[in-house]
């Protein structure tokens, strides 16, 4: 399969999906193709672990039997649907994305993520999964969004339920060398073009490098910046921050020192992910 930035979508996936939309904008900023995944997990009937000893031999075989044509015509049916998901996704996304493919798998979403995805592609997923509706005032993760994070060797994107195209995006930075050049590597691939940049950082750093000297390094590259530092924890500072900025895409390394080792573990993981507004790129260390 060509390096390409997958878009990935579950069971119940629909045409209208903002994970599209972000997965689109994406493309159009790198100059990559992009690939449409729908993922059937294998969802049986649930009831055949019920029939030891409770009916005949005979009927406990014919309603086997019964189940697993059910069964099979569940699988059609959703292979079916996804197919005409993907199709009218493509349609739609087809006037932004220079070039678009489709690709149905079967299996779980994680092994399945794993064999597709290289270091040089970009993860596309939704902030929340079909299982774990758990009403509106609530944004509850996706069920395979943590192991995603941590597991992923691909850039991950998480998109949010409603796409607006991004204006404003906060870096967060904590003085490392290689958060520096990860600033560099985001002006490199295009992802800051045109985008109003906020430099963050949570704490004093030892390092010589401040946010100052990353928006040093996109004003080289004709893109505006802001430095910020910020007193206080990272789940509450860089949250409220974002809001009060009307910050609507947010970048950050999965795993980084100081304050942000700590991100993506345990409950900070499902704090920050909750409650950071618009869509989120997670980047593994670079160098």
């Amino acid at each position: 399969m060509t390096a390409s930035i997958i878009a990935c979508f579950d069971d119940d996936a629909h045409a209208d999906s903002a994970v599209g939309d972000h997965a689109a904008w994406a493309a159009r900023r790198l100059g990559a193709p992009l690939c449409l995944l729908h993922v059937l997990e294998h969802a049986g009937s649930g009831a055949q672990g019920d029939l030891s000893g409770q009916i005949g031999l005979g009927a406990r075989e014919q309603l086997l039997d019964d189940l697993t044509e059910e069964d099979a015509r569940q699988a059609r049916r959703a292979r079916e649907q996804g197919r005409a998901m993907l199709q009218a996704l493509s349609e739609r996304l087809s006037s932004r994305v220079d070039e678009i493919s489709t690709l149905q798998r079967h299996g779980e979403v994680e092994s399945t993520l794993a064999e597709l995805c290289r270091d040089n592609m970009l993860l596309v997923v939704g902030r929340c999964g079909r299982r774990h509706a758990l009403g509106e005032d609530r944004r509850p993760l996706g069920e395979h969004l943590e192991s995603l994070a941590h597991t992923v060797t691909s850039p991950l994107m998480i998109a949010p339920d409603e796409y607006h195209e991004p204006q404003r995006v906060l870096i967060a930075f904590d003085g490392s060398a290689r958060a520096l050049r990860q600033v560099e590597w985001l002006i490199e691939c295009g992802w800051l073009k045109g985008l109003e940049c906020h430099v963050v950082q949570v704490g004093e750093s030892a390092s010589a490098n401040t946010p100052e000297t990353a928006v040093e390094r996109l004003s080289a590259a004709g893109l505006s910046g802001r430095a910020v530092t910020l007193e206080g924890e990272a789940r509450q500072q860089l949250p409220s921050y974002a809001r009060e900025q009307q910050i609507d895409f947010t970048v950050m390394r999965a795993y980084g020192h100081s304050s942000l080792r700590r991100w993506l573990s345990g409950s900070t993981t499902h704090h920050l992910l909750e409650h950071m507004p618009g869509a989120l790129l997670l980047l593994r260390s670079r160098g």
